[in-house]
């Protein structure tokens, strides 16, 4: 579908939203009031853009979102109508929760494992209202983790809805 124009420093603009790829191993930028940083390239980015002209998840759960570019980014591709995110790292990202605070159906976990059953459940159940229609899983990129949260996701996702485990040798 292409509508997303990638500068040649790595920044475009969705839906009123600017980012910036960093895709780094060491000394990632962090989302600033300008732009949120995005951890996925080019060729993932439009792997999603060609995905959101076909499919129109109701709702999404991301496992993952070290700075939040890529939660607003699926938000502004897909536009559910509920989405949930959980992140390991206990800071939370400025942005990202002003990007949420006030929205309608739009929530974030920090310091909260892919691996923990309960709260995926508790996120399912209460956030997503029993409706998960996309998981992108860019989380721990170990087996166990993916292997953990795909095990009790992946049964709860709805028939036609897609499953992604992203940047699988990035760890190994």
């Amino acid at each position: 579908m292409n509508r997303i124009a990638i500068g040649p420093e790595g920044q475009f603009s969705l839906e009123g939203e600017n980012f910036v790829i960093d895709v780094s191993v060491k000394g990632r930028r962090q989302s600033t009031s300008e732009a949120f940083t995005i951890v996925k390239n080019e060729p993932y980015l439009r792997v999603y853009d060609d995905l959101a002209s076909g499919f129109s998840p109701r709702s999404i759960l991301e496992l993952g979102i070290f700075q939040g570019g890529s939660y607003v980014f699926l938000d502004k591709l897909f536009k559910p109508r509920r989405m949930s995110a959980v992140e390991i790292g206990p800071q939370p990202v400025a942005l990202l929760l002003r990007y949420v605070a006030g929205m309608e159906n739009r929530f974030v976990h920090f310091s909260t494992s892919q691996c923990d059953r309960e709260i995926l459940e508790q996120i399912v159940r209460k956030e997503l209202a029993d409706q998960l229609d996309l998981v992108v899983d860019d989380a721990s990129h170990t087996y166990e983790g993916t292997k953990a949260s795909f095990e009790f996701l992946f049964p709860l996702l709805r028939p036609g809805g897609i499953y992604v485990i992203e940047d699988w040798s990035w760890a190994h």
